[in-house]
């Protein structure tokens, strides 16, 4: 199951585009899940640590009952966390829809977002979310191309908005170490594409 299809599943709207009040619900119901979630994961690993603990003291045949309960467990623990991260990557998502459906009614005043709100349907957001990597700026110019919107003061405030692409590179103090290790990730990437294309 792709990003998208995961998101859709997690986030329970319907088809219209969301409000922002929505999305401020959506938004404490999965993290109302979450804090549910994080203490019955903790619970199945200490579990899991109390039977292997318990196996040092076992033989091979009692080890092997152990280790059955204990392959249970570590499937139920997988569940789990696949569980928290739909779950973590929906609250994210719903920050950034926020965000942009904000900074959106702010932008496209009255009738433009009438017919934004009136064109787009919450899939057809989220589809437009992840094609731009939730690119802010890139999502509202998005937005105001599925409405069809040209005005010249609509989209000149869109191109005023922080550019985010340039802003996680430069937007924040990092230490020297940090930049060694971004470079080192950084080339070891290209690294692997360049091997990719060599095929």
């Amino acid at each position: 199951m792709g990003l998208l299809e995961s998101l859709k599943e997690t986030l329970g709207f319907g088809a219209k585009v969301p409000k922002v009040e929505d999305v401020q619900k959506e938004r404490m119901r999965l993290s109302m899940k979450e804090e549910q979630a994080i203490p019955e994961l903790r619970k199945l690993k200490d579990k899991w640590k109390k039977l292997y603990e318990e196996g040092k003291e076992k033989d091979r045949y009692e080890r092997r009952a152990l280790l059955r309960q204990m392959n249970r467990i570590e499937g139920e623990i997988a569940t789990k966390d696949l569980e928290l991260a739909k779950v973590d990557l929906g609250i994210r998502a719903l920050d950034k829809m926020n965000s942009i459906l904000s900074k959106g009614k702010e932008i496209f005043k009255g009738e433009f977002w009438n017919k934004i709100e009136g064109t787009l349907t919450s899939e057809r957001l989220m589809d437009i979310m992840v094609e731009e990597n939730f690119n802010e700026k890139q999502v509202l110019k998005r937005l105001g191309e599925v409405a069809k919107i040209s005005d010249k003061h609509v989209l000149d405030a869109i191109d005023q908005l922080p550019d985010e692409e340039i802003e996680a590179v430069w937007g924040k103090e990092i230490e020297t170490k940090e930049l060694d290790e971004i470079l080192d990730k950084k080339i070891e990437e290209k690294k692997k594409s360049l091997e990719i294309e060599r095929f």
